[in-house]
């Protein structure tokens, strides 16, 4: 399924800017304005080999159903250029609201560097402030368990729309609460049904 999966980045920090740990950049996550969407989608298709995620982020800006504008952020650059973004969109386990993290991107440049932990460490806490309670992933299985996922279906009862690996299909509590069983419901964009 399209942009459900994620491109992602080294180790870095919070939202107060992350550095690599390497001695790389200064990132500095900030919520998506208006002015970025042309740089998102360049991000995406820089990033991946098809125009899927960057078309996905498109469609779902147009479902107010599904896009939760203070829940998309970037990950500016020393030059202010941003050069990662990861976006949280409604989802739902049964009737429950949840957020599901999908896409993420880094600008080939950028990649391995920090960015894109930075950018979805800044995105994770932005969630918990909005009272976000329960974030879905469907990602790479070494990756996404530094920001606290873990395999949804075997730890907290939530299925996947479809057939994916238990180690891949992952699931956070924002606020330390149990999240809620059943199985997850994407936005109409994902075409997942």
């Amino acid at each position: 399924m399209s942009g459900i999966h994620a491109s992602h980045g080294s180790h870095g920090a919070g939202d107060r800017g992350a550095r690599d740990p390497a001695g790389g950049p200064t990132w500095h996550p900030r919520p998506e304005t208006a002015a970025d969407t042309a740089a998102v989608r360049r991000i995406h298709l820089a990033a991946f080999e098809t125009t899927g995620e960057a078309d996905l982020v498109d469609a779902l800006r147009r479902d107010p159903s599904a896009w939760l504008p203070v829940l998309s952020y970037v990950a500016d650059a020393p030059d202010g250029t941003p050069a990662a973004h990861a976006l949280l969109t409604r989802c739902h386990v049964d009737e429950v609201p949840a957020v599901a993290l999908a896409p993420c991107a880094v600008l080939p440049e950028y990649q391995q560097r920090g960015a894109g932990d930075a950018v979805i460490r800044a995105l994770l806490e932005a969630a918990r402030a909005a009272g976000e309670r329960t974030a879905i992933v469907l990602g790479h299985p070494p990756y996404y368990p530094r920001f606290g996922f873990s395999p949804a279906a075997p730890r907290f009862g939530i299925l996947p729309p479809q057939p994916w690996p238990d180690d891949a299909f992952m699931a956070l509590s924002l606020d330390g609460s149990t999240p809620p069983r059943g199985t997850v419901r994407y936005a109409r964009a994902f075409g997942v049904d």
